[in-house]
């Protein structure tokens, strides 16, 4: 009942209300949740701003606080634990009259969001590469793929990848296509990394995570990619996988 009452009076301090109890009305006509409030909106603004580092550098910092005040407003944290605050920024972003004129700002925002995801995903040991080698073509395109869990796919009708780049880089001089494009992201070790994906490669990785072999992932694929394109795709689900169906000979355990 109380945190109920609690979270109302974050979003609306007024000099008091007639549902709330004695006490929290007490407490807002003394001005001290005025404060608390104030420095709970900070905070979150600034998680938001080292959450979507990207997102701030392309609007600047003045605008990008208007923006996560009005987000913040709205959409206080469920959990204590703030890593993923801002689940759905990208998804405001998109509704939010004044960057409709950014369009790209979205699919950017997505893309850090799920960068978060990955590098915070669980931890799983990929398959060797050179078990692959060991057996048949045919074998091979018969599996089933588990994919690691720091994958995760970006599309976008906007090139965010190479927005990304060039503002994580600070390459002015870097070519930004005038296309949509799909990132496959995943975690290495302790760094995150982003691949872009040639046509129709997230529903190459869809088809796979649905359990479908990569030799029908493939024959999909291949409707709009050239034979090097999807030899890349199978390379690279390889690369991400944790387990087979069925199981290679000597597989260790993912989770060893």
């Amino acid at each position: 009942m109380w945190q109920s009452e609690f979270s109302a009076t974050l979003k609306n301090v007024e000099t008091g209300d007639p549902v709330l109890s004695p006490s929290l009305n007490a407490a807002l006509k003394s001005g001290r949740f005025e404060v608390y409030r104030n420095n709970v909106y900070s905070s979150l603004v600034k998680t938001l701003k080292h959450g979507y580092p990207v997102v701030a550098k392309l609007v600047g910092d003045r605008f990008f606080s208007y923006l996560a005040s009005s987000y913040v407003r709205d959409h206080l944290p469920r959990s204590p634990i703030l890593m993923f605050y801002g689940r759905d920024f990208g998804s405001f972003i998109d509704q939010f009259e004044p960057t409709k004129s950014i369009p790209y700002l979205s699919g950017i925002a997505r893309l850090e969001y799920e960068r978060r995801l990955s590098l915070h995903s669980a931890y799983a040991r990929p398959i060797n590469p050179e078990m692959f080698s060991e057996i048949p073509v045919e074998t091979l395109l018969s599996q089933r793929l588990s994919l690691h869990p720091s994958v995760r796919i970006v599309e976008s009708s906007y090139p965010i990848y190479s927005i990304w780049i060039q503002n994580v880089s600070g390459l002015d001089t870097f070519k930004i296509p005038n296309v949509g494009e799909t990132i496959l992201i995943r975690r290495l070790g302790h760094e995150v990394e982003q691949l872009l994906l040639p046509s129709n490669g997230a529903r190459f990785f869809q088809l796979i995570s649905a359990g479908q072999t990569l030799e029908e992932a493939s024959d999909d694929a291949v409707k709009t990619n050239s034979q090097s394109r999807i030899i890349m795709l199978i390379h690279l689900a390889l690369e991400c996988a944790i387990n087979t169906d069925p199981p290679l000979p000597n597989q260790p355990s993912p989770s060893n």
